[in-house]
């Protein structure tokens, strides 16, 4: 279940821990390149998109339809981004 709370707890948490773990030396710019850290990055991005269609719904007063709808074509042109 999607809330605005979780979507700002979960973005600082990631950012303020990804920008942090680049600041050690010895770790450097590791969290950016490897494969462990895809996961959360998804996540992260996947609540940047669900954020974007809960504002859209709200700004537009969109039925539950129409969000599903708009899920579908923000999440296909997501998937098209990531496969190009």
């Amino acid at each position: 279940r999607h809330s605005s709370k979780l979507h700002a707890a979960y973005s600082a948490f990631y950012l303020v821990g990804t920008a942090l773990a680049t600041r050690v030396p010895v770790v450097g710019t590791t969290p950016l390149r490897s494969l462990e850290q895809l996961g959360p990055l998804v996540v992260f991005l996947g609540m940047q998109l669900i954020e974007y269609c809960e504002r859209v719904r709200t700004r537009d007063n969109l039925g539950r339809k129409d969000l599903w709808l708009l899920r579908i074509r923000v999440g296909g042109l997501a998937g098209a981004v990531a496969v190009a």
